[in-house]
């Protein structure tokens, strides 16, 4: 089956109908359901700066639908007050994508840091916890109102319309106009580097809510941009959890590489390539795509030549099912383990693994059809998984406010927010030196099932603690020997006959015990996340252990 280069293949019929939902943002809309450009796509996707909103977003290269300016941006579009900040009130500058198809980022991020604005104006910060949860009956029954004895938190959000240089220009009317403490980056990671120069010069507390610094070496105190923290999983982790699971876990010596020809896929190239590098290992044959290409034969014939065991692809979710697509009709579609590890030119079903925003991402599944995979293989961090009832509660007021559940991707946002009025708080002072040391101290999770804490040396709130595996299933457990279950999500929280990501339990398994234990256990004991291959084991607190035994994964 051919796939069109349309928005449909990077969007869900919901996420479509969610990006126009609200006037401010529809009026932008503008030629939204069209064909897309391919050369725009591909010179606006080079830009991006996400890594992903995991299983639960999408990552697409996001499009204007005009190239406008500032002075173009209605009030109604940045959704700011008008005003500096009074001594009650501290406003907080949001830099964001409000127009065009890149209206859907702007979406998650207004609901998610309004509702922590809402929650924070009527609740002040979050209360200490005793538990790894935050106590939300505690939180919501508190009455004091605001941070700092009262007041209370102002977002000014600007719409960067894909231009670093709109976003300078909105940084210099945040800092002029509205005297912002503190600012978040929602938008391209090149507004973070294009304002480096004011943020410094102001001395702007700041979270990159979205994007990753650390992977390409460029967060404090690997850089001298030392008022930025970054709140993303970085890649390079994903990068080194897939090629320690492929060598160490599936015992594979043979991997090959294709990626878009956008930043995105040279950069993901250079991560897999050292990940592998320091197992020994090295990529047999790496090949480019360009963003929105349908027929990868001659690349993936190529590639075949090297009967690799795994196939690394790193690009979008429409992209990568593309590559699948392809791949079945060249009769190589991933079968099994043993299928993979013997591998040849002539007989090849090299298992998938790639990148979160492509082989994670929940569409993924829907635009490949059958020829994706139960045993494809990516990685999201802990933070971002959002089953256990435990942290229900932020979810609950999110459907007061909204009407509607989260779609993924509003967490980032709303722990933003936080993070900066717990600092604001704390700090008792919305002097950027104190308020920086204050953020160093922080430990904060409101949407997120992990807090994000800092230190003086760290300016990123994870660990590489923190990734977990992702597998695609295909609503139900392939038939394999030894079997296996489906998590208990399947039953608790996803429709029936799901098919896309979820958790994969094995992968960074000592790393993620280690810093989480308390919610590993939760994790095995009641069956969340697939688990495979349990093998009885009396010395455990939930009576097994996880073998690599397992055909499928």
């Amino acid at each position: 089956m051919t796939l069109e280069f349309r928005p449909e293949d990077y969007f869900t019929t919901e996420e479509l109908e969610l990006a126009g939902s609200d006037g401010e943002i529809a009026a932008s809309l503008g030629g939204f359901d069209t064909a897309m450009n391919r050369r725009r796509f591909l010179n606006i996707s080079s830009k991006v700066g996400f890594g992903m909103f995991a299983a639960a977003t999408t990552y697409p290269a996001f499009l204007a639908g005009c190239g406008r300016r500032l002075d173009d941006v209605s009030q109604a579009e940045g959704f700011g007050d008008v005003g500096a900040g009074s001594s009650d009130t501290i406003n907080i500058g949001v830099i964001s994508i409000y127009s065009g198809v890149g209206a859907f980022v702007g979406k998650l991020v207004k609901h998610g840091a309004e509702l922590a604005q809402g929650l924070i104006n009527r609740h002040g910060p979050l209360v200490d916890k005793d538990g790894i949860f935050p106590d939300f009956d505690k939180y919501f029954s508190k009455k004091s109102p605001g941070v700092m004895g009262g007041r209370r938190i102002r977002l000014i959000q600007r719409d960067d319309n894909l231009s670093a240089q709109v976003a300078v220009s909105a940084v210099q009317e945040m800092v002029t106009r509205y005297n912002i403490k503190g600012l978040m980056f929602c938008g391209l990671l090149d507004d973070i580097y294009a304002c480096k120069q004011l943020v410094q010069q102001h001395n702007i507390p700041t979270i990159a809510t979205y994007s990753d610094l650390y992977s390409a070496g460029q967060l404090f105190p690997d850089s001298e941009y030392s008022q930025v923290f970054q709140i993303f999983p970085p890649d390079i982790w994903s990068a080194e959890v897939l090629a320690d699971y492929g060598v160490n876990d599936r015992g594979y010596d043979r991997f090959a590489y294709i990626g878009d020809a956008t930043a995105l896929g040279k950069q993901g190239r250079d991560q897999i390539e050292k990940a592998l590098a320091k197992h020994g290992k090295r990529l047999l044959k790496t090949e480019q795509y360009n963003v929105g290409d349908v027929d990868m034969t001659a690349q993936l014939v190529r590639i075949r030549q090297t009967g690799c065991q795994s196939l690394v692809i790193w690009g979008l979710a429409g992209d990568t099912a593309h590559a699948l697509q392809n791949m079945k009709k060249l009769g190589a579609e991933y079968i099994d383990h043993p299928r993979a590890a013997s591998s040849s030119a002539a007989n090849w079903h090299p298992q998938i693994m790639g990148f979160p925003g492509g082989v994670a991402e929940r569409t993924f599944a829907e635009l490949s059809g059958d020829a994706a995979r139960a045993g494809t293989v990516s990685t999201w961090y802990m933070g971002g998984i959002g089953y256990f009832p435990q942290v229900q509660g932020a979810t609950e007021e999110f459907k007061k406010k909204w009407g509607r559940s989260p779609t993924g991707g509003e967490n980032n946002p709303a722990d933003s927010v936080y993070l900066l009025a717990d600092a604001f708080d704390r700090a008792n002072s919305t002097e950027p030196d104190k308020v920086i040391k204050a953020l160093e101290d922080s430990k904060v999770n409101f949407f997120s099932t992990t807090p994000h804490s800092f230190s003086p040396g760290q300016r990123i709130s994870l660990s590489k603690g923190d990734i977990v595996g992702v597998t695609l299933e295909r609503g139900a457990a392939s038939r394999t020997d030894p079997p296996y279950k489906l998590g208990a999500e399947f039953k608790k929280y996803f429709p029936p006959g799901y098919v896309g990501p979820t958790h994969f339990v094995r992968p960074n398994f000592d790393a993620l015990m280690s810093k989480h234990p308390e919610l590993m256990e939760i994790i095995l004991k009641e069956g969340y996340g697939t688990q495979c291959t349990k093998v009885e084991d009396p010395s455990t607190p939930w009576g097994f252990r996880l073998s690599k035994d397992c055909k499928i994964h």
